[in-house]
């Protein structure tokens, strides 16, 4: 139902639209109401039109009506999922229908009491009871903004006023209040919310907050692309980017949205070919035995010069400065890790993926006051791993036996200043850092959350809003423009890094290596003849590169245009750089626009250059001397194929060779070994043979023997051949 409406609303049919909204059974009173208030207004509006009355309100109640029937469709479909569907979700919204009198604005006014008290440094009795009582209502507090919806005034002012005010609520309430407004947002769309989230960036004197709000906004915008927002929305948009930190948040957030659509390919990478690989070279540098002893290893030995020798010739320094590379690059090298230590029942409550990792959190200000206490307070203050991989290090830590755990003291304060050099380091870049670590939240939370099937993955598709009007022209500038287009070419998203080389290409004069790149994205995606023109233009530029002219050659030879390929290749094949392979590619390319002379002449040429290593030549060369009638020189290079594994193809062409010169016994031998290799039937036989019949015709081969030569390969055995 609610697809339907969404799609006869986008198709203009308000009529249908509606009449499918009624068509809802057992509909509540109020939600009636709205149908037949969008009716009659409707109705009016096309009284209006059709009387020929001048509206320059029509467009802007148009649309609002539009949107007013969605969300409609919206709620009919909330209602009816509510009724039995088992989800986190709608189990939250059966639970709290039945408690009416529990609004945000009550919960929270008790939370915030609650918090109060809890800060106060006189709750000494009763801390534990104080502390659970503050644990539960922050969780029905954070379902009730999670499952509102539509986020009513009265509620979305108390939220404003709880994330962006002085409300006595700490940083850790108000991340876990934006993370519920942006997942309730991820359910259904919700005006409200949008424009909320933009008061929290514009409001927010804290950056941590302000980027959490934004990877929800630009997460939503993607969710929703193809919706039209409302004027209220883009208002609030269009204020909240006046404020001076709007676009570097915005670009900083999209960036490491863009770089998580690369997460998986970067597990698969670690898990299937890095650590294999290192944990082989870590056996052969070190033998089993000695790794199996690692963990008991406390001795700090001299350095033996033979180990870095070892690290060097084996690869493994190679691994690891790859490894290296990949994390400095931004790339989520610890998901793979981290999965697997997400079983602690803190994760199975919601409102942990969201949590930050400080003092105030109960198991963090438990651990500071233990035996790992140093190491919990530098887990603390590291901008890296992102909140949801400390607290699995924290748990897994705390499930040590105590002898490694203090051995994990000892190692940390030996460690200390390198590691708090480290994170000097990164205060440079702490607002990259900040949002990557918050989209990683995110990311963890919808990749590996027990119930993560019940929820809408904004992840699933690749994330890209530069088509997005409301943010164009933040994302739309050309050094924005330059960094994420050359991320998503890293990372092989070729038409969303195309999108980005056409923006460029517009906004300022197109450089070669622009039309290169662009011409790669076409080629990647088969886009061949785009390719070329690409590759052409690139060429024209005076760009003289020896790697533009061969893919302009392979794209011309892929579309078919093997003329222009031939000249672009003849052009390459005279300049000092250009190596055999361009050779070989330049004949090949005269095959295909049948040449055949000049082609052998090529191919004679590199075969007396280069000797033995061109072995695999003396196919085109055959084909060649073939259709050039020197079918003596074409017979002297099938008997060197012959000799060296031939194939089906092989087979094949010497059987053509042999009946266009009338030797039908050795024909008939040959296409039957052809049949043999190819494992395939009559039918697959004749079907090869037809692809080559016009050049056969050429050769004066009559047609009409096919049949004959067909049956003879069937019972060649019982005719002695």
């Amino acid at each position: 139902m609610r697809t339907a409406v969404a799609s006869a609303v986008a198709d203009g049919r308000i009529i249908e639209a509606l009449g499918l909204l009624r068509a809802v059974p057992s509909l509540p009173y109020d939600i009636r109401n709205e149908i037949d208030g969008a009716e009659s207004h409707y109705r009016y509006l096309l009284r209006y039109f059709a009387e020929g009355a001048a509206d320059p309100t029509r467009s802007e109640s148009y649309e609002k009506l539009r949107a007013d029937i969605r969300g409609i469709a919206d709620r009919c479909y909330r209602l009816l999922a509510s009724e039995a569907t088992p989800s986190l979700y709608y189990n939250n919204v059966r639970t709290l229908r039945m408690h009416p009198e529990q609004t945000i604005a009550s919960v929270a006014a008790l939370y915030g009491k609650a918090r109060e008290e809890s800060l106060s440094q006189f709750a000494v009795e009763g801390s534990e009871r104080k502390a659970n009582e503050l644990n539960e209502l922050g969780n029905q507090l954070f379902a009730l903004v999670w499952t509102a919806f539509p986020l009513s005034k009265t509620d979305g002012n108390a939220l404003e006023q709880m994330c962006t005010s002085g409300s006595g609520l700490i940083h850790s309430d108000r991340m876990r209040l934006i993370a519920a407004i942006g997942l309730g947002l991820m359910e259904f769309y919700d005006a409200r919310r949008l424009e909320l989230l933009a008061a929290i960036v514009d409001y927010s004197d804290d950056d941590r907050e302000a980027l959490a709000a934004v990877t929800w906004l630009l997460l939503a915008l993607f969710r929703f692309r193809n919706r039209k927002h409302p004027d209220s929305v883009a208002n609030r948009l269009c204020a909240a980017a006046e404020h001076p930190l709007w676009p570097e948040r915005v670009r900083t957030v999209y960036t490491e949205l863009l770089r998580s659509r690369d997460t998986e390919r970067v597990v698969r990478h670690i898990a299937d070919d890095m650590m294999p690989d290192i944990m082989e070279l870590g056996k052969k540098m070190w033998g089993e035995s000695h790794l199996d002893q690692m963990g008991d290893f406390n001795a700090e030995p001299d350095a033996n010069p033979e180990w870095e020798k070892k690290m060097h010739e084996s690869g493994m320094m190679d691994r690891m400065r790859e490894f290296s590379e990949m994390s400095l690059e931004g790339a989520d090298v610890f998901m793979g890790a981290f999965a697997h230590l997400k079983n602690f029942p803190f994760f199975n409550d919601i409102t942990a993926w969201f949590t930050p990792f400080d003092d105030y959190q109960h198991d963090v200000s438990q651990a500071l006051s233990g035996d790992t206490g140093g190491f919990v307070d530098v887990l603390c203050r590291m901008p890296l791993p992102c909140d949801n991989d400390k607290f699995s290090i924290l748990f897994s830590v705390n499930a040590m036996p105590a002898s490694q755990r203090e051995r994990l003291g000892q190692q940390l304060d030996a460690s200390r200043s390198a590691i708090e050099e480290a994170m000097r380091h990164e205060e440079g870049a702490s607002l990259a850092v900040t949002a990557r670590s918050y989209v990683q939240n995110v990311y963890r939370f919808y990749k590996l959350y027990s119930r993560r099937n019940e929820f809408f993955d904004p992840f699933g598709k690749g994330v890209f809003l530069l088509n997005n009007p409301l943010l164009h022209d933040v994302l739309a500038q050309p050094h924005t423009l330059q960094a994420t287009s050359e991320l998503l070419f890293k990372i092989e998203a070729w038409q969303d890094a195309l999108a980005c080389y056409n923006e460029l290409a517009s906004l300022q004069e197109p450089t070669p290596e622009l039309y290169q790149k662009s011409g790669y994205c076409h080629e990647k995606m088969g886009r061949y003849e785009q390719a070329a023109e690409c590759y052409s233009i690139a060429d024209l530029m005076g760009d003289n590169s020896s790697w533009t002219a061969r893919r302009l050659a392979a794209m011309l030879r892929a579309t078919g245009k093997s003329g222009r390929a031939v000249e672009v290749l003849e052009r390459l094949c005279r300049k000092p750089d250009a190596d055999v392979s361009d050779r070989i590619s330049l004949a090949y390319a005269l095959i295909e626009a049948r040449r055949y002379s000049e082609a052998a002449q090529r191919l004679r040429d590199i075969q007396f250059s280069e000797g033995s290593a061109t072995h695999n030549l003396l196919r085109p060369l055959a084909w060649c001397n073939f259709m050039c009638d020197d079918m003596e020189a074409a017979r002297e290079c099938y008997r060197q194929i012959l000799a060296d594994n031939p194939d089906s193809r092989d087979y094949l062409n010497m059987g053509h060779l042999a009946w266009a010169e009338g030797r039908m016994a050795d024909a008939v031998r040959l296409y039957m070994k052809t049949k043999t290799a190819s494992g395939g039937d009559r039918e697959t036989l004749r079907k090869a043979i037809m692809d080559d019949i016009s050049v056969l015709a050429s050769k004066g081969v009559g047609i009409s023997e096919l049949p004959l030569i067909l049956d003879a390969v069937e019972v060649a055995e019982s005719l002695g051949l």
